[in-house]
């Protein structure tokens, strides 16, 4: 399987922002702009949220995959950000516990089925912790990608 929704127009580095309604704000904004999303997504985003939190407890820094549905989608795409500074996000499964989270891949799919194996495959990566320090460690968008393109038997597009 390709990874062909990784974008590298899509990697964005050390954003300052105040919390997950800034975040949302600010990457439906870029994502918009770009003709990835229709008006209605960060709204959606937002509300998924609230509903199904997203943090994943991973080492050295907590980890969140925000996603929408299908129907707020143009086409398909994954954002990745890393922050600054850890913003506070509900850990997935687990909602009364709070990650502070560094990286950010916010999902955009157009078939519903997609991203269950998109997931598993990213979820993997995230548990490996000489992978997190090298997204950590990344000194530009580019290195990050790269970093992002060596997921375990993924290609990046």
């Amino acid at each position: 399987m390709r990874l062909d929704l990784l974008k590298r127009d899509l990697v964005r580095l050390d954003w300052e922002v105040k919390d997950q309604e800034d975040f949302f704000d600010r990457i439906s904004a870029e994502l918009l702009r770009a003709g990835y999303i229709k008006d209605s997504f960060c709204e959606a985003l937002a509300e998924r949220e609230r509903k199904y939190p997203t943090a994943l407890p991973t080492s050295p820094e907590a980890v969140a995959i925000p996603h929408s549905d299908v129907e707020h989608i143009v086409k398909p795409f994954i954002a990745s950000v890393r922050l600054a500074r850890p913003i506070d996000w509900r850990e997935m499964g687990n909602d009364d516990v709070i990650h502070p989270v560094r990286f950010i891949f916010v999902l955009g799919f157009v078939q519903e089925d997609r991203h269950v194996e998109v997931l598993q495959i990213m979820l993997q990566a995230f548990q490996d912790p000489v992978f997190m320090e090298r997204l950590s460690e990344a000194q530009s968008p580019d290195e990050y990608y790269r970093v992002l393109s060596d997921m375990s038997g993924l290609e990046a597009a």
